[in-house]
């Protein structure tokens, strides 16, 4: 069994640890939603015999209700715009900032916006888009 005791650990290892385990988790978020994404696309909880991926979301993948809608809607705008997925996966932008700049996204904007609100706090992206989208 794996202990998540770190008291051991010293701080530089520590810190240095955890930038790799964010950078980590950011890539496998990004593979996560890509693999929703597709299965969502191919239908494949049907045969599992869901109605809908969200279904397959909370009874076969066991996610909660609020992380299955919301990644569920990140993937489809992702899977929709594909850059998304690789900002996703440097960091760039966090699902949060997807679902706030997902009603303001097109084929014409997508790289701007995603650009625009890169590493930036939800109340920044909301300035953002008030400035943009008025």
């Amino acid at each position: 069994m794996k202990s998540y005791a770190l008291t051991h650990v010293t701080d530089h290892t520590l810190l240095q640890a955890l930038a790799s385990l964010v950078t980590q988790d950011h890539v496998t978020t990004a593979a996560l939603l890509a693999h929703l994404a597709e299965v969502d696309e191919r239908k494949l909880y049907l045969p599992a015999a869901h109605g809908s991926m969200y279904s397959y979301c909370l009874q076969e993948l066991h996610m909660s209700e609020d992380t299955a809608f919301k990644r569920l809607r990140v993937a489809r705008t992702a899977r929709q715009f594909p850059a998304i997925f690789t900002a996703l996966a440097d960091g760039q932008l966090n699902m949060s900032a997807v679902l706030l700049l997902r009603p303001h996204l097109a084929v014409a904007t997508v790289d701007a916006l995603i650009a625009a609100a890169a590493h930036k706090t939800n109340a920044q992206i909301e300035l953002l888009l008030a400035e943009r989208f008025p």
